[in-house]
């Protein structure tokens, strides 16, 4: 276990040792079959596989939460504007409390899109798993 700092926020970070999968026989990837995997801006993955099959992953999570995340910024930087200090002032308690909200919710959107691209990774090896594609 590790503790981490993150945007002011203190985060465990666990690491824990998972015995590898087998795969029954039979079950085992095959090398003969391969797919091949296209990152894209909009879907973050295009697959197409043996036999004909494809997977398209959607990306519109993703990007609904950069839409809203730069929606929200660009609002509560135009509040923020008025409370700026000005050159060489410091800053009040408010305007710290302004600037570790932002560093707080940048950080959370940051979580959220590595979750949902982690998500979006993991949908395709078990696709290619259930499909005994190999790894070359």
């Amino acid at each position: 276990m590790t503790l981490v700092s993150d945007g002011g926020r203190l985060f465990v970070d666990v690491t824990a040792e998972v015995p590898v999968a087998t795969h029954p026989p039979g079950r085992e990837p095959d090398p003969k079959r391969v797919a091949g995997v296209d990152p894209g801006v909009i879907h973050p993955f295009a697959v197409a596989g043996p036999d004909g099959e494809g997977l398209v992953v959607s990306g519109r999570a993703i990007r609904a939460e950069s839409h809203l995340h730069l929606k929200d910024t660009k609002h509560r930087r135009r509040m923020m504007a008025r409370h700026a200090p000005k050159l060489g002032q410091v800053g009040s308690r408010r305007w710290r409390k302004y600037r570790a909200r932002q560093r707080r919710l940048d950080n959370r959107h940051k979580r959220r899109v590595r979750q949902a691209q982690h998500e979006a990774a993991k949908t395709v090896v078990e696709w290619a798993v259930e499909r005994r594609v190999d790894h070359q």
